[in-house]
């Protein structure tokens, strides 16, 4: 829902504009979160920087409910979301992960 207001009404009415974007600073903020737990606990590359792979897995999450609600195959949408996964740097300096 949140989605389909901002992408209508962000543009036209300031205060779905603002809780868009509270919502989407967030939800960027644990996602770093996240990511900087994985990265002391030796999952990711720990000179990654924790922003930029917020913003791209924010990405990530929203295309992929997109297209789930537009009818991509529920075996299309965890493939999306595994090579998202197996995308992010792994622990020996921005090596992909095999099989995430």
């Amino acid at each position: 829902m949140m989605a389909k207001g901002a992408a209508e009404l962000a543009q036209h009415d300031p205060a779905v504009a603002g809780r868009s974007a509270e919502t989407m600073t967030a939800l960027l903020t644990l996602l770093r979160t996240e990511i900087s737990a994985a990265q002391r606990h030796g999952d990711i590359d720990s000179a990654a920087d924790p922003e930029r792979l917020a913003a791209l897995l924010l990405a990530v999450v929203r295309g992929i409910e997109a297209v789930g609600k537009a009818g991509l195959a529920p075996e299309a949408v965890r493939s999306v979301a595994d090579t998202a996964l197996a995308a992010l740097p792994g622990p020996r300096g921005g090596e992909e992960r095999e099989g995430a």
